[in-house]
């Protein structure tokens, strides 16, 4: 961390955050050892002026520490620094494509949780109806929910990763204006946060909690014999629901102090 601090004007807060993020999504099983987290920053300095984001290099999320976290150039999705030697995810054009098509966008989060690649391959029904908030903390991920296929440009031949500038920019085309959330058929699930890191971990979360319940309902509902669809969360629930769901101030330092990483020296 001391060369992202010297060299670029990274705040260390921010990374350590980014670090907590990494271990708390492990914690509660929304990355496993795949999945990544980002955070975008502009960097100036002697030698770089430009948007990047931070992401830690490959290690799985529960073992990220300070001096994993690399600096990536939102234009490239390369390493902004020449001597940075690590290999970075192999995924990291998802978070460089999506910071690209929405500035607005400051945090990026690509997981793998079984919960969410299940909504993913469901058959015969319009992808942004098969997976619709129905909790009120579960609103945080929009109403709008569609899912990506890499095999619609791609063909059935790829090993579904999105290794490629060509490839990050494919899915990063889903992200609308209004949406929180892409599923990803047959591979898991990216999400991006107009906040901050913190409010992205929240997301996280509470799209997993969101797709259990919405499961669980529909099989109590089949084993009941009751009729009729699911009620969801309306367009004007979501909407006034707004910004409280994501009440970070609250919930970030109940799960730090719940796996006690703010003790942790070797952050």
């Amino acid at each position: 961390m001391d060369r992202l601090t010297s060299h670029f004007g990274i705040s260390p807060d921010l990374v350590k955050d980014l670090v907590l993020a990494n271990r708390i999504l492990a914690h509660y099983k929304v990355l496993d050892t795949f999945g990544h987290i980002s955070v975008r920053c502009h960097v100036k300095s002697h030698s770089v002026d430009e948007d990047c984001y931070l992401q830690a290099t490959y290690h799985a999320p529960s073992l990220v520490h300070t001096q994993d976290i690399a600096l990536f150039s939102i234009r490239t999705g390369e390493p902004v620094d020449p001597e940075e030697k690590r290999k970075g995810a192999l995924e990291r054009h998802i978070h460089a494509g999506l910071y690209r098509a929405r500035p607005d966008v400051q945090a990026v989060l690509h997981c793998h949780a079984p919960m969410l690649v299940t909504y993913s391959i469901l058959p015969n029904m319009e992808s942004d109806t098969i997976l619709q908030p129905v909790l009120h903390v579960g609103s945080s991920v929009g109403r709008h929910i569609p899912i990506y296929d890499i095999a619609d440009h791609f063909g059935h031949d790829t090993d579904l990763l999105i290794k490629t500038a060509e490839l990050g920019d494919d899915l990063a085309a889903l992200f609308g204006q209004d949406t929180k959330m892409v599923l990803m058929r047959g591979h898991g699930a990216t999400i991006a946060s107009e906040s901050n890191v913190k409010d992205l971990v929240h997301k996280g979360i509470y799209a997993v909690v969101n797709a259990t319940i919405m499961r669980d309902a529909t099989l109590l509902g089949a084993a009941t014999g009751s009729t009729g669809i699911l009620r969801p969360l309306s367009n004007g629930e979501v909407e006034a629901c707004g910004d409280w769901v994501s009440a970070v101030h609250r919930s970030w330092p109940a799960w730090v102090a719940e796996l006690d990483l703010g003790k942790d020296e070797s952050l």
